[in-house]
């Protein structure tokens, strides 16, 4: 990634504006119900638990147990309140991350060196085709936009049964 393509994102980053802490945050971390998390209908996987999901997307795993490289895809819908937005949810919900700390997290893993954030797309039918097109990308949408003949949805388990 070039310098300038490196500061141009985490200058997005830094000047997009989150959303707070407190109860709007609890509001979005239940309302990922309304989402759906994808991946391509090639890929063998179809459940993940909340942990592996979590190490995905913040860049601290980044390869299937099936060897293809995992490439993880955000949601930042057009059109959006940031605060009501999917990578809102997604981020309360499923990372236990409110938007402004996930900003300082890639902002730190950026500059660091450790890591590169989620692609990114405004549309959820974006994120579909994407997905269909690369076997070891994994994203989520709103489940209205979910297309069963060009993605699979996978289970996150938030537990694990003994």
């Amino acid at each position: 990634m070039s310098k300038i393509r490196a500061l141009a994102l985490v200058l997005a980053i830094i000047i997009a504006p989150g959303a707070p802490e407190g109860p709007a945050f609890a509001q979005e971390r239940e309302a990922k119900g309304d989402l759906v998390v994808i991946v391509n209908i090639a890929n063998p996987v179809n459940q993940l638990s909340a942990g592996e999901l979590e190490k995905m997307f913040l860049g601290k795993r980044g390869f299937w147990e099936w060897g293809k490289p995992i490439k993880t895809i955000d949601l930042i819908e057009e059109n959006v309140h940031e605060d009501k937005s999917a990578r809102a949810i997604f981020s309360a919900g499923y990372l236990g991350k409110s938007l402004p700390s996930l900003k300082s997290y890639w902002i730190r893993a950026i500059f660091s060196g450790r890591g590169q954030p989620p692609l990114v797309f405004g549309k959820g039918g974006d994120v579909v085709r994407y997905i269909s097109e690369n076997v070891g990308a994994i994203g989520y949408i709103r489940k209205k936009d979910f297309v069963q003949e060009k993605v699979k949805r996978i289970e996150v388990i938030t537990e694990l049964s003994p």
